[in-house]
């Protein structure tokens, strides 16, 4: 029997809390990307950045207060050090954001879970549900999938794994793999190089070039 609320100390019954409908992840995984990010419903999509692991949480709130939400999920198969078994589980793709539809009255109710960091405006709608989609189309073939930071061309990036790891270079061109111009400090010169994209991570510009 599920527990009665507790009284107040004037005598009138509390207010029963919200209960979170337990989401069926697996079903959300494989929804089509229409009916994951549809076009139907009243509101402007809106990115919120979640407080830590709070991502299906917020989910599971903003679903009993009436505010519809995407949270993109990938199946993802990891191994245990000890036993050497495999596991699948059910994981967001962005670490620390969900999407979600709302008039003014329900971006109120959403802020009020106390699960929102801050709310990111979305100035291009449309774009953001194309992208969103496109996620979607990937995701629910329930195939392993990485997310990592953006990398266009002309960034600055730092080679973090293989022969190269630690140099920083400049993305040139991208392909299956990237281009990159590597530059060698105690040469003075650079390099180009096709380098696999899962090797790099971003730079907010050029590395420092002082000893």
């Amino acid at each position: 029997m599920g527990r009665m609320p507790a009284d107040r100390q004037d005598g009138s019954a509390a207010a029963p809390e919200l209960r979170r409908p337990g989401l069926d992840w697996t079903a959300m995984l494989r929804r089509s990307p229409l009916e994951a990010v549809p076009e139907c419903v009243a509101g402007r999509w809106w990115a919120a950045h979640t407080r830590p692991r709070c991502e299906k949480l917020l989910a599971e709130d903003l679903a009993v207060r009436g505010v519809f939400q995407y949270l993109p999920v990938c199946a993802r198969t990891t191994r245990s050090r000890r036993t050497g078994r495999r596991s699948r589980s059910i994981v967001p793709v962005f670490t620390g954001y969900v999407f979600f539809i709302a008039d003014e009255e329900q971006r109120i109710r959403a802020l009020a879970t106390n699960r929102i960091v801050t709310l990111l405006p979305v100035a291009a709608q449309d774009e953001l549900i194309r992208q969103l989609r496109s996620v979607q189309a990937v995701v629910r073939h329930g195939l392993d999938v990485e997310c990592g930071p953006a990398v266009h061309v002309g960034d600055w990036v730092r080679v973090v794994a293989g022969p190269l790891a630690g140099l920083a270079g400049r993305v040139l061109q991208r392909r299956s793999s990237m281009r990159l111009i590597i530059n060698v400090r105690i040469l003075a010169q650079s390099v180009s190089v096709d380098i696999s994209r899962d090797t790099v991570e971003p730079l907010a510009g050029p590395p420092d070039q002082a000893d």
